[in-house]
C-alpha cells in the first residue's frame, strides 16, 4: 500500500516538472524591402542632401563596385601541390605535402605530426601564412621564389626555432 501510494504521488510530480520542448522553428523566408512608392510631383527637396550625406552614399557605392580584396583574388603563384622536407627539432624531419587553394586562403597539410589537416590562411600576394600547432604557436609562410616551381617554407615558433626548407611544386 506504502509503494502504491509513493508511485501514485511520485508519477504526477514528476509528469508536473517535466520540461517542455520548445515550438519547432519556423523560418520565415526574407523579402526584399518594398520601394517605396514614387510620387507624381517632383519633390525639390531630395535633390538639397547635406554635402555630408551625399559624400557618404557616394563612397558607399564605390565600396561596393571595387573589385574584392587582394586575399579573395586569384594568385598563380600559390595554389598547387607543393613537397619538401623540413627539419623540425625534436620530431626529426618532416615529410611535407602542401596543397594550396586557388586564392591562397587555404593550406591543407598532410605527413605532418598530425596527419592531415586543413588551415585556414591569409596572403599578402607574396607569401601564403598560417598557424599550427596547439595554441597556434607555430607561425607558417610559404613564399613562392620568381621560377613558379619552388618556394620557401618556413615555421616559427619558440619551441623549434625558425627552420625553413625548399619546396617543389608537383602540380599546379
Amino acid at each position: 500500500m506504502k509503494r502504491t501510494l509513493t508511485l501514485l504521488l511520485t508519477v504526477p510530480l514528476l509528469l508536473i516538472t517535466a520540461h517542455r520542448l520548445p515550438a519547432p522553428i519556423q523560418e520565415i523566408p526574407e523579402s526584399p524591402t518594398p520601394a517605396p512608392e514614387q510620387s507624381a510631383k517632383p519633390t525639390s527637396k531630395r535633390t538639397t542632401k547635406p554635402k555630408a550625406t551625399r559624400e557618404s552614399s557616394e563612397t558607399s557605392t564605390k565600396r561596393q563596385t571595387a573589385s574584392p580584396p587582394a586575399q579573395l583574388q586569384h594568385h598563380p603563384r600559390f595554389p598547387g601541390t607543393w613537397r619538401g622536407t623540413l627539419p623540425f627539432g625534436l620530431a626529426g624531419d618532416l615529410h611535407l605535402t602542401l596543397v594550396v587553394n586557388n586564392y591562397g586562403t587555404s593550406v591543407t597539410e598532410s605527413g605532418g605530426l598530425v596527419g592531415t589537416v586543413t588551415f585556414k590562411a591569409t596572403n599578402d600576394g607574396k607569401t601564403v601564412s598560417w598557424h599550427s600547432g596547439v595554441l597556434k604557436e607555430i607561425a607558417w609562410a610559404l613564399t613562392p621564389i620568381p621560377d613558379g616551381q619552388t618556394a620557401l617554407l618556413t615555421a616559427k615558433s619558440l619551441y623549434i626555432g625558425s627552420p625553413s626548407a625548399v619546396f617543389r611544386r608537383t602540380s599546379p
